[in-house]
């Protein structure tokens, strides 16, 4: 009987053994098919693609690489520059050969101090945009390369009215800029921050408001923005009336940002 039973078994074991590794590798085979099944998937759509639209893709993404490298290599000659500078051995007058200044007191600053070249700036105390139509034929003429704005500091009001005003006269000034210099790069720059001396003067606070409609509109009329306002944190670059500006702001601190920000160098 035990032999019987035995016998048995043996035969269950030999019968069942083929079906259960049918359906082990059923399952595995419906396990393949389902992880190569979204990679043959992509493989299709990549082949629908346009020879055309992958061509432009691949160039473009050579050209970001150039573009990223390139970045680099001027990223590392600027900083090479401004270790001159700070040896004594370049001068930021040589560097910024090709750039001028429109605007107010804080821009007339780089030539009280004797940092540029003084027939590179147009800046006035206590200058409005009328300042900038004013001097706007002379800019003309120069042509220069590149051009940056420093207006509305002297011209900020504690009505909204004020600020569009301002926005809209600007706007009108830029784009007759553009339509004559069409090769200038234009740069406008945020208003430099006031010391916490006269930020609670009415008109000072709204300073920011004023940075935000600027920022805006050079988006609008496609030229530059410049934001220095980082160079201002952690320092204290004020005279005594809490809005002009040391030395030691545009030497050390704020011509080397525009140089890294703007990518300028001799």
């Amino acid at each position: 009987m035990k032999k019987l039973v035995a016998a048995l078994v043996v035969l269950v074991l030999i019968i069942a053994y083929p079906a259960t590794n049918f359906f082990i590798l059923k399952s595995k085979r419906s396990d393949l098919e389902a992880d190569t099944s979204a990679g043959v998937s992509a493989l299709e759509e990549y082949a629908a693609v346009p020879v055309e639209k992958a061509d432009r893709a691949v160039a473009a993404a050579q050209k970001n690489q150039e573009e990223f490298r390139r970045n680099e290599a001027v990223q590392g000659l600027i900083e090479e520059q401004i270790k001159l500078i700070e040896k004594g051995k370049l001068s930021y007058r040589k560097v910024f050969s090709q750039v001028y200044v429109a605007g107010d007191s804080l821009m007339e600053g780089l030539e009280a101090y004797g940092i540029l070249n003084s027939n590179h700036i147009f800046a006035k105390v206590s200058a409005s945009l009328s300042h900038l139509e004013s001097v706007m034929p002379k800019l003309i003429s120069v042509r220069p390369p590149v051009l940056i704005l420093h207006y509305g500091l002297n011209m900020i009001g504690d009505q909204q009215y004020h600020v569009d005003s301002f926005i809209s006269t600007y706007t009108k000034d830029i784009k007759k800029l553009q339509k004559s210099l069409p090769d200038t790069r234009i740069v406008v720059s945020l208003l430099f921050p006031v010391d916490t001396s006269v930020a609670t003067a009415n008109r000072f606070r709204y300073v920011s408001r004023y940075n935000n409609r600027l920022a805006q509109m050079s988006r609008e009329l496609g030229v530059e923005y410049l934001d220095s306002s980082s160079v201002f944190k952690g320092h204290d670059f004020y005279g005594a009336d809490g809005i002009h500006l040391s030395y030691s702001f545009y030497y050390d601190y704020w011509l080397k940002f525009i140089m890294r920000e703007m990518e300028i160098y001799a």
